[in-house]
């Protein structure tokens, strides 16, 4: 009995309790490892969702910030409007007008001082101080109308140079202002690896296009009108003209960013963003 036993503690394990022992510890390391995965893609795809939200948000600030300051220091009268659009269904565009200000906040406005031409490129002004070159401007006839130039020098505190010509002869008095101009729009750009991105892209003045949000792939704008309100405001997708862009109240955004990347799943994650915005001043 006791030389049994001393052969039986020899031998080890049996065939049977090792295969035993490695079936159970791969289905712990299977299970571990599945559990890492999962984990892993959690954090993956969080890390996207983060990612998008703050393409959204980013974009969607910028936007309500420059349309609540659309009009501030230009025109409130005649037929100005601060803001305008081209509708494409979800890959909108939207442009939106703010005077420019001075150090010290003052508005960069002045006043003609003689007859401005059609045909001479020289504004003389009452002031000509915080106007530069590479500026939007816009003259005023005292009549109400007007158009927007591209300044090109500002020779002394008296006289603006602007690019092009004009429509019409403008009287003394008539008025100027710095324009910020602001377009924005969607786009897309091809990585190397040829997956193709969208991004939304802003245009400042007469300056290139640059990139701005890259993963915004829906632009969609409204116009609510202060017309037929009881009980809803009508609500267009582009006001058809002059008279109906005075009707504008608020500007309804809707922003949808996606992923860079795909999920495990091959699907993008998406986040959409909607919001009502009052311009500070598109009335006449």
């Amino acid at each position: 009995m006791r030389r049994t036993a001393r052969i039986r503690e020899a031998t080890g394990f049996s065939s049977l309790e090792i295969i035993l022992s490695i079936a159970l510890t791969s289905i712990a390391i299977a299970a571990t490892s599945a559990m890492f995965l999962a984990g892993k893609g959690h954090v993956v795809m969080k890390g996207r969702e983060v990612e998008t939200t703050q393409a959204a948000r980013a974009a969607l600030d910028v936007l309500v910030r420059d349309l609540r300051l659309g009009g501030a220091c230009l025109p409130v009268t005649g037929e100005f409007i601060s803001l305008e659009g081209v509708d494409s269904n979800e890959q909108d565009e939207i442009t939106t007008r703010t005077g420019l200000t001075r150090p010290d906040l003052s508005c960069i406005r002045s006043a003609t001082t003689g007859m401005t031409t059609s045909s001479d490129p020289t504004i003389l002004v009452e002031n000509s101080q915080g106007f530069e070159a590479g500026m939007r401007g816009y003259i005023r006839h005292p009549n109400g109308t007007g158009e927007y130039f591209d300044i090109v020098a500002v020779s002394n505190s008296t006289s603006i140079v602007r690019a092009g010509v004009l429509s019409i002869d403008y009287p003394p008095t008539s008025g100027i202002y710095a324009i910020d101009e602001r377009r924005f729009f969607l786009s897309t750009f091809t990585k190397p690896s040829g997956d193709i991105v969208p991004q939304l892209m802003v245009q400042i003045g007469a300056n290139d296009p640059t990139s701005f949000a890259v993963g915004v792939e829906e632009l969609d704008v409204g116009y609510r009108l202060r017309s037929n309100c009881n009980p809803d405001c009508d609500v267009v997708d582009l006001p058809a003209d002059n008279s109906e862009w005075q009707l504008v109240d608020q500007v309804l955004l809707s922003i949808t960013a996606r992923s860079e990347r795909t999920g495990p799943n091959g699907v993008y994650y998406r986040r959409k963003f909607q919001v009502a915005v009052k311009p500070r001043n598109i009335l006449p």
